[in-house]
């Protein structure tokens, strides 16, 4: 009953036509200090974004999990929704560091803007700039900035 109650609340709020429902992106020597990454993200409540990716530099690599507001931006999709949006993003969690002889944790913050042109009603091609950074033992702040491409659904 409970499921049942929670799918109709959310396709009650549907705001975004059609809805977002999960994106997968890659990014190969377009990021700071990651020189490879994967991420997904997944959109299940309207503005919100969960996020999990990981990365690797040469022998150092690296994960994260992170959540928070989303903001469709602009619109520019067609009555076939076809077309490009623009969505902002303010993201918190937690990421490790694994490094050859030892590892960090720490609060991982991030912010992004991801275009995604929409091919199709539920598939498009997105382009997001993410830049923050994580904090692991005040003032110790270590930035990052990544450009990644991937599949919106």
């Amino acid at each position: 009953m409970t499921a049942l109650v929670l799918s109709a609340l959310l396709g009650a709020s549907e705001l975004e036509r059609p809805r977002l429902v999960a994106t997968a992106r890659v990014s190969a020597f377009s990021g700071w200090p990651d020189l490879l990454g994967a991420s997904a993200t997944v959109h299940l409540i309207p503005y919100v974004d969960v996020e999990a990716g990981g990365a690797a530099v040469f022998l150092t690599r690296g994960w994260y999990v992170r959540a928070g507001p989303r903001w469709l931006f602009e619109d520019w999709r067609d009555e076939r929704h076809r077309g490009l949006t623009l969505r902002l993003s303010a993201l918190g969690g937690f990421k490790r560091v694994e490094l050859p002889d030892a590892a960090f944790e720490g609060l991982h913050v991030a912010g992004a803007a991801e275009f995604t042109w929409w091919l199709a009603s539920h598939l498009g091609l997105s382009l997001q700039l993410s830049g923050g950074g994580t904090v692991r033992a005040w003032p110790a702040f270590f930035p990052e900035l990544r450009l990644a491409l991937g599949a919106s659904f």
